[in-house]
Order: C-alpha cells, then sequence, then structure tokens
C-alpha cells in the first residue's frame, strides 16, 4: 500500500535537492531552527556579500515539502537582497508548490532559519 502522490514538481525537487548540503569555503554564515512535534530540523547556510544573497546552501531533516521548498529558495534567492530573505511569502510558496494547507508550520521551521541565517550575516 502506498501513500497519497507528491505533485510532480515536490518530487522533482525532493529528487534533486538543489542547494543542499554544508557549505565549504569562508563567507557564510547560518542559522537553525526545529520544531520538536514533527522532528522537523532546518539548517540554513547564506552567503550574502555586500547585503546581496549570493548563494544558499541547507541542511534539513523533514517532509519532502520542507525540502523542497528548500531547494526552491536556494534557486530563486541568489541575486537578492538579503533583506527579503526573511520576508518569504509563505502561503504563494506553499500553493505553488502544491502543498497542502497543513504543512504551513512547518514552511515557519524554513523561514526561522532563513531568519536566523540572515540576521548573522547582518552583523
Amino acid at each position: 500500500m502506498s501513500g497519497p502522490q507528491l505533485p510532480v514538481r515536490v518530487r522533482a525537487l525532493f529528487e534533486q535537492a538543489p542547494g543542499a548540503g554544508r557549505p565549504d569555503g569562508p563567507g557564510w554564515t547560518s542559522g537553525e531552527a526545529r520544531e520538536p512535534l514533527t522532528a522537523t530540523l532546518v539548517r540554513v547556510h547564506l552567503r550574502a556579500p555586500g547585503g546581496q544573497v549570493q548563494e544558499l546552501r541547507w541542511e534539513a531533516r523533514g517532509c519532502p515539502y520542507t525540502l523542497a521548498l528548500l531547494g526552491l529558495l536556494a534557486g530563486r534567492l541568489p541575486g537578492r537582497p538579503l533583506a527579503e530573505v526573511g520576508s518569504l511569502e509563505l502561503r504563494a510558496l506553499a500553493l505553488e508548490i502544491g502543498a497542502p494547507a497543513g504543512k504551513l508550520g512547518r514552511f515557519l521551521v524554513v523561514q526561522d532559519a532563513m531568519t536566523a541565517a540572515a540576521l548573522q550575516t547582518a552583523r
């Protein structure tokens, strides 16, 4: 017996995992957030010289939707101002990847980790 099918976009981002892994080299800052009830753990690494995101890497334990969101952000945030990192439109991103409304809480963990990394970068 198998579970519900993942949306095509989620499956592709989950399987490809863009941006997954630890960063190497200098110039990185990190932020972490967790949600103990679902055992979701997200660690985000940013390289943002001059206040502009150059690269985003991530390490996470979570559902396929959470990992897909991180992959989406890894491809979307480079080139954007650091100030945009903490102001993600979670509902729009959830709709974009076809995530059910019940996953929004896990997306808040992603946002918290992103905000923590951005704050470290801004120091």
